[in-house]
């Protein structure tokens, strides 16, 4: 069991690093081109603070939070934890897969121009995005997740 609550804290941290830069990369771009962050309106590159990455970043940094609380929680309390965090998890994989359902339309309704991924940045692919990426890092989490309980809920029988 303790192996899966690690897995799971190792992939959320992976998220939290692979969201937090991505965050931080959007706004060098976005300060870099306007010289400023608090412009929302009329922007060729999205501010960051508008875009779903910056968002999923917050889940990723609480979900790993959460499940560190849970690796240190008493072993009896941890299922319930576990459960607790895997609504968390299905809100964060709804809201990923949500948003790269939407950039995927968006990506293939473009005709004409170049077509941008959510930060903005030209791509020929789509499943090369950073939404792609941590949508996939959201569902590896929750399956982790729903693993864990199921197992959990075995051995207390």
């Amino acid at each position: 069991m303790i192996r899966l609550f690690r897995l799971q804290t190792l992939i959320l941290l992976i998220g939290t690093i692979f969201a937090w830069v991505t965050v931080y990369t959007d706004f060098a771009r976005f300060y870099n081109f306007y010289g400023t962050l608090t412009r929302i309106r009329n922007c060729v590159i999205p501010n960051p603070l508008t875009t779903p990455c910056f968002y999923g970043a917050f889940v990723f940094i609480a979900g790993f939070i959460w499940s560190l609380l849970i690796l240190r929680g008493k072993p009896e309390e941890r299922i319930a934890q576990e459960k607790k965090l895997r609504l968390l998890l299905v809100a964060g994989t709804v809201f990923a897969w949500g948003n790269f359902a939407y950039e995927t339309l968006r990506f293939y309704l473009t005709k004409n121009g170049p077509k941008v991924s959510c930060s903005g940045i030209p791509t020929d692919n789509i499943l090369l995005t950073s939404c792609f990426y941590g949508s996939v890092i959201f569902l590896a989490t929750l399956a982790v997740s729903l693993i864990a309980i199921r197992r959990g809920k075995t051995y207390r029988a």
